[in-house]
Formats: C-alpha cells, sequence, structure tokens
C-alpha cells in the first residue's frame, strides 16, 4: 500500500462509500477509477491524491473498517462477539475480502492483524489487570502471546477458505482462552514477587 497524505477525510470518505456502493453489484477487478470518482463526485486527479489503484483504496476501506469493528469491542465480555460478528461479516462479502486479501503481501496482513488485534488485548489485559503489579515487559509478552494466538487463528482461517464457521472457530478460541489471560497475569505477577 502507498502512504497517504494528511487527509481531505471527506473525499477519501466518499471514495470509500462509491466503493462499497460499487461493490454491491460490481466484481472489484472490474470497478474502475473513473467510475468510483464520478460517483464520488472528485476529478481522478483527486483519487491518485490518495490511492495509487483501485486495489489500495479497497485495501483501506477494508482495513480500516476491521480495525473500528475490532476496536469497537475491545472488552473482555464483547471481544469474541465483536471477533465472531468480523469473521460471519468477511465470510458473506468473502470475494471482495480475497480480493483485497491477495492485493496485500501477506506479511502486510499479518502486521495490520496484529496491530489491531494487539490494540483490542492492551484494552483486555487492563481489564483483567486489576491490583496486579507486572512488569511492562512481561505485560507486554502476555500481550503479545494472546494477541498472536487469534492472529494465527485468523490467517489459518483466511489461509484455508474460510472452510470452518466462524461460530464454531471464535468458540473454541474463547473456551481456551477463557481464564488464561488472568492466570497469566497472575502467574507473571507472582513471579515478580518471587524475585524481589
Amino acid at each position: 500500500m502507498t502512504s497517504h497524505p494528511p487527509a481531505a477525510p471527506r473525499a477519501k470518505q466518499a471514495l470509500a462509500a462509491a466503493l462499497k456502493d460499487a461493490l454491491r453489484t460490481t466484481p472489484l477487478a472490474k470497478v474502475t477509477v473513473s467510475g468510483l470518482a464520478h460517483a464520488a463526485g472528485v476529478n481522478r486527479q483527486t483519487f491518485y491524491l490518495y490511492f495509487s489503484d483501485i486495489y489500495d483504496l479497497a485495501a483501506w476501506v477494508f482495513t480500516s473498517e476491521i480495525a473500528d469493528h475490532i476496536m469497537a469491542h475491545a472488552s473482555y465480555a464483547e471481544w469474541a462477539d465483536g471477533c465472531r460478528q468480523l469473521l460471519i461479516y468477511l465470510k458473506r462479502n468473502r470475494d471482495q475480502a480475497y480480493a483485497v486479501i491477495r492485493s496485500l503481501r501477506h506479511a502486510e496482513l499479518e502486521r495490520f492483524l496484529h496491530q489491531s488485534l494487539r490494540a483490542m488485548m492492551s484494552v483486555i489485559v487492563s481489564e483483567l489487570e486489576g491490583d496486579l503489579r507486572l512488569a511492562p515487559d512481561d505485560r507486554d509478552f502476555v500481550i503479545d502471546h494472546y494477541t498472536l494466538a487469534v492472529v494465527g487463528h485468523v490467517m489459518h482461517w483466511l489461509a484455508t477458505d474460510m472452510t470452518e464457521d466462524p461460530k464454531v472457530l471464535v468458540g473454541r478460541i474463547e473456551f481456551v482462552l477463557r481464564g488464561s489471560v488472568r492466570e497469566s497475569l497472575e502467574r507473571f505477577a507472582a513471579r515478580r514477587i518471587g524475585k524481589r
């Protein structure tokens, strides 16, 4: 993906809305810059000011919406429901989702998912940490460990053509994680006390 200049949010949002509208009837590969620019009420030069091509715009829309969705459910009580809804959304829009995913390098997709899910996991760890006292690097390790577990499952699900039912997959992840995040925090806190 290209790096984008600081925002003219209205133009970017108008292009994003035009793309989402176009994808209701047209495959991503057949959407044109001129058609989107016209629908958004901007000229082609404005499009190219922000995006290198249709796939760059699609990746921006995709990653923005996923990141927003993940953070909207960033709590211990809601994360599983949010993750389930996200996977169901991706499966319902699989053609567009895979068109965007394939336009990203594997490392870009993994880095994006890690960054977004880590932000969510940081909120969850803060919520579960309570009065425990952890060394910052231990706390970061717990956040990264559980983030990587979820990212790994999502990446595998995407790589296996979304075959597993999202409800079943997220139910299993939730079952394994339930209680273990707090337990990990407690173990690191106890180890820290033992080192004093």
